[in-house]
């Protein structure tokens, strides 16, 4: 499969509803990318991996069910710049 990085929201919501990708693999190919990017673009103050990765199991766990909302599975990253 192409790297999910580049996979647009609509495509990425697609492929979770066909059970084509999980939650949880498209969170980690998120964190590979931020892990190899990070130390040069600093975008990342914190990276929460294990809440990132439980959030993705908890809507795999949704999205098996048919249960879920329109953006269930898809990784969200927060700017924080308060």
């Amino acid at each position: 499969m192409s790297d999910l990085t580049h996979l647009t929201i609509s495509q990425a919501r697609t492929k979770l509803r066909a059970k084509e990708i999980t939650a949880t693999e498209i969170t980690e190919a998120y964190l590979q990318a931020i892990e190899r990017a990070n130390p040069t673009l600093n975008a990342y103050v914190v990276v929460t991996d294990d809440k990132a990765r439980d959030m993705a199991k908890a809507s795999d766990a949704k999205l098996a069910k048919g249960e879920g909302g329109t953006l269930e599975g898809i990784p969200l990253g927060i700017k924080d710049l308060f």
